[in-house]
């Protein structure tokens, strides 16, 4: 990893004691005409494979995988048949980025949205993250999308809402809200402080 955790995860809160997480929220959206394509071909061989029948089971290792450094769990909340559904909704897309067989990470598009989007640990700051963002809004406008939408929050990587400026994307709102702290749920698995 090119940089220490704790640099990645600086901004992140410290667990409070009342289970309660306080987040920013903010809402972005790209039309065609203001998308600056910023991603040159990443150094390694990076394949990318849209799964078009993700099981259960490979959706939660995803998230789990990439999300938990971020404390995504919003998704581990939901039971195996309601996920099951949501990833068999129509527009629902899963694409995954591996080199040489190892996860790199992985887009999310659900109509005209990328719902989640990261990397793995390992490959970030190694140029391919605004490569594969430029795939997943190449993938959302293929699918006729007059704007793709996505939204990012302080606990992302410190240079999430960066990136999506720097592709074009503008900001059309925000909210501030506070969250159940996985790191309360479930201290077995997201530890404090990140390693």
């Amino acid at each position: 990893m090119p940089k220490a955790a704790s640099d990645l995860f600086a901004h992140q809160p410290s667990p409070r004691s009342d289970g309660r997480l306080p987040v920013r929220i903010t809402y972005l959206e790209l039309k065609p005409l203001d998308w600056t394509r910023r991603g040159l071909p990443p150094d390694l061989d990076v394949t990318l494979d849209w799964v078009e029948a993700p099981t259960v089971a490979l959706y939660r290792e995803l998230y789990d995988r990439v999300g938990r450094p971020w404390l995504w769990y919003e998704r581990r909340l939901l039971s195996d048949d309601a996920l099951a559904a949501l990833l068999a909704a129509p527009g629902h897309e899963l694409h995954i980025a591996r080199h040489d067989g190892a996860l790199v990470g992985y887009f999310e598009l659900q109509g005209d949205e990328i719902v989640f989007f990261g990397l793995m640990l390992d490959y970030i700051g190694r140029r391919i993250g605004p490569w594969l963002l430029d795939r997943a809004i190449e993938r959302a406008f293929t699918c006729e999308s007059a704007r793709v939408i996505l939204n990012t929050n302080t606990l992302d990587h410190p240079k999430a809402l960066d990136t999506y400026r720097k592709a074009g994307f503008q900001p059309v709102r925000s909210e501030t809200r506070e969250l159940q702290d996985p790191r309360v749920l479930w201290p077995e698995v997201y530890r404090w402080p990140p390693a």
